[in-house]
């Protein structure tokens, strides 16, 4: 029973790093996006939790299946309750009043014939590469390739300092890319902009090109910011400047 069997601090700790890195886990509910949509493990664990006679913590990283049991969702929105019954081999029912529920769980759980999803994608991805792919290449700048990938355009919002007139970059920190997902901590330097690796992002040392000291607390805040050069304390939006501009900062890139 749930009353019994549910154990919320093991649930919680899981839930929490499905929704961390939602974007590359259960891709078969990232289909769409929905409204409020809870994590997978939250129902997994209620499920075992009412029907599995083993420990949820024994059965949640087995394999289950519950055929036979009937699961109804009469308002099941994204589908996340009927996709992980469905996953723990449980008949199930599903409703909803708007019809882009209904598409949207038809199209994570009905069958995917994978041949023809490839042979879409790569028909995809090629016309894609043709039209705009030139837009996103740039020069690796260790091997000195000019077919490196972009993955991704940096940009900061800057605005004229009142005082001196001096472009402020409105970074509320400094810390780029945290070592959880990059091999090592990623650093703007608040003087030259360039980046800088390193190993402890609290004592993160000095600028690999300029030797200013880094720091990963940024000018801007609370929409003020403090301009390097002359002291002036800038606040933002500025009715009168009108909407900040953008400055590319920096890109993110595979090289093949």
């Amino acid at each position: 029973m749930i009353e019994q069997s549910f154990n919320i601090p093991f649930i919680s700790n899981i839930a929490l790093r499905e929704k961390q890195i939602q974007q590359n886990y259960r891709p078969i509910i990232a289909v769409h996006k929905w409204f409020a949509r809870r994590p997978g493990t939250l129902f997994r664990g209620l499920l075992l939790s009412e029907f599995s006679e083993k420990p949820l913590e024994q059965a949640f990283y087995e394999s289950n299946n519950l055929a036979g049991l009937q699961i109804a969702d009469p308002f099941m929105g994204g589908g996340t309750p009927i996709l992980e019954a469905n996953r723990i081999g449980c008949d199930v029912t599903g409703f909803d009043i708007n019809p882009m529920s209904y598409w949207i769980v038809k199209q994570e759980i009905e069958h995917l014939d994978l041949d023809a999803y490839a042979q879409a994608a790569e028909e995809l991805r090629a016309a894609l590469e043709n039209e705009i792919g030139s837009l996103y290449r740039t020069r690796c700048t260790l091997c000195g390739s000019d077919d490196a990938h972009v993955k991704y355009f940096l940009w900061v919002k800057t605005i004229p300092c009142q005082g001196c007139k001096k472009d402020i970059d409105l970074f509320p920190g400094y810390l780029l890319s945290a070592n959880a997902r990059h091999p090592k901590n990623v650093l703007i330097c608040p003087s030259c902009g360039e980046l800088t690796e390193t190993d402890d992002k609290k004592n993160p040392g000095s600028c690999s090109h300029c030797v200013t000291e880094l720091t990963a607390i940024g000018p801007a805040k609370r929409s003020r910011c403090t301009c390097s050069a002359c002291g002036t304390d800038n606040r933002y939006p500025n009715a009168e400047l009108g909407a900040p501009r953008h400055r590319l900062f920096a890109l993110e890139y595979h090289c093949l």
